[in-house]
């Protein structure tokens, strides 16, 4: 059985270890504000998508990439049509099918991948459609 002070002294210590390292994460748990709910709230939505002649399409749709520059999915390439929701896992599975993929053989579509941003505004606002390119590819299915 450890002694009442030493036991007081593990505790100190273990309390002080653990302010050190939420402090250095910047997450004092229980006193942190959560992102989704101190944050300013979002309503324009972001996806990222491939743009061709017929219009938008979903990047799984091509199963072959070849692009000049590897896409990125970070939103902050995207500073002008800040700010707008994303949702991160998405976009770097995205964009990761995109990296991975082996390259066209034969026929390909360019396409433009771009994060697309729709602005909901509020009351009589139109809907407005942003797009910032990430990339120019060629693609197939």
């Amino acid at each position: 059985m450890i002694a009442g002070g030493r036991l007081h002294g593990l505790a100190a210590i273990a309390l002080l270890g653990y302010l050190a390292i939420a402090r250095g994460v910047g997450n004092l748990y229980p006193f942190s504000t959560f992102e989704m709910y101190g944050a300013t709230p979002l309503v324009d939505a972001s996806r990222i998508v491939a743009l061709t002649d017929d219009g938008p399409r979903e990047l799984v749709e091509f199963s072959r990439w070849r692009c000049a520059l590897p896409p990125d999915p970070d939103p902050r390439a995207c500073a002008a049509s800040w700010p707008f929701f994303h949702i991160e896992a998405i976009d770097r599975a995205a964009i990761d099918r995109v990296r991975s993929a082996a390259p066209p053989v034969g026929a390909a579509t360019q396409v433009v991948i771009v994060r697309r941003v729709w602005r909901l505004g509020e009351g009589d606002a139109a809907l407005a459609i942003e797009d910032c390119e990430l990339a120019r590819c060629e693609a197939a299915p």
